[in-house]
């Protein structure tokens, strides 16, 4: 690993190329995350890009999904909203270790996809707020029905403890959804085991908070033919809002 872990230098590290001798794996285990810039000569399609990272994850609409805006669907992926810090899995029908994304169209403005990683987050969390996580488990439930990405469980919605351990480092790993129930189009609700609603929504502005410090968050600013590779074990992701007329395509393919 790095000897910091500072996102503003750990971003500006984990890039390089798109051709097919690319470091990427490299990058990717080392940082979390990684940027594939496009270039010059052939470069890697995102099917091969993630191949050597598991096998595709099947959801109700197939294995790879296009990230656009449609009117009228109550799923915030297909929304201008922002969407809030989160680890994908609590919901999903398979597990997801991986997340690949490659720009097709880049929004004049907003539009970010926001990575924050687990090593940043506990180097600048408070050893309160830490014990704190490592004393909790949180419960998750789906808003979105019929959307294809998430699935009823008969044993019962999951109940996760937000501290997990990084498969790369054995360090902490911070394994978290944040809900904000102000905002009524988001996917899925939340709450902390054993806490009223006030404690719950308490805690998860906490983390809102710190999540988004420039030390802990990286806002990725897309342009097309970039791709972002995220380990879904090791970071946590978001979106920043985008303006109604402004076109925001990306392709997404998850590996378990």
């Amino acid at each position: 690993m790095g000897t910091t872990t500072d996102m503003r230098h750990l971003a500006a590290d984990a890039r390089c190329d798109r051709g097919p001798s690319s470091p990427y794996l490299e990058k990717l285990e080392r940082y979390g995350f990684v940027v594939l810039e496009p270039g010059e000569g052939e470069q890697l399609p995102l099917e091969d890009i993630m191949a050597p990272l598991g096998a595709q994850v099947s959801y109700g609409f197939g294995t790879q999904l296009v990230q656009e805006q449609r009117p009228g669907t109550d799923n915030s992926q297909f929304r201008t909203g922002a969407i809030p810090m989160h680890v994908d899995g609590h919901l999903n029908a398979n597990p997801v270790s991986y997340v690949g994304l490659e720009c097709l169209e880049a929004p004049y403005e907003g539009g970010e996809t926001l990575v924050a990683s687990s090593s940043a987050f506990f180097a600048a969390a408070p050893d309160a707020l830490v014990a704190r996580l490592r004393s909790l488990t949180i419960e998750y439930w789906s808003r979105v029905a019929g959307s294809g990405f998430y699935v009823e469980r008969p044993e019962g919605n999951p109940v996760v403890a937000p501290v997990q351990v990084d498969p790369v480092t054995g360090g902490d790993a911070l394994c978290v959804g944040v809900d904000y129930p102000q905002d009524p189009s988001r996917n899925f609700g939340a709450a902390v085991v054993g806490h009223t609603q006030e404690q719950s929504l308490e805690l998860f502005a906490e983390l809102a908070e710190l999540l988004a410090r420039p030390e802990v968050m990286y806002a990725h600013e897309w342009r097309v033919g970039q791709v972002l590779v995220m380990d879904n074990r090791r970071v946590v992701h978001g979106r920043s809002s985008y303006p109604v007329d402004a076109r925001r395509k990306i392709l997404r393919i998850s590996v378990g």
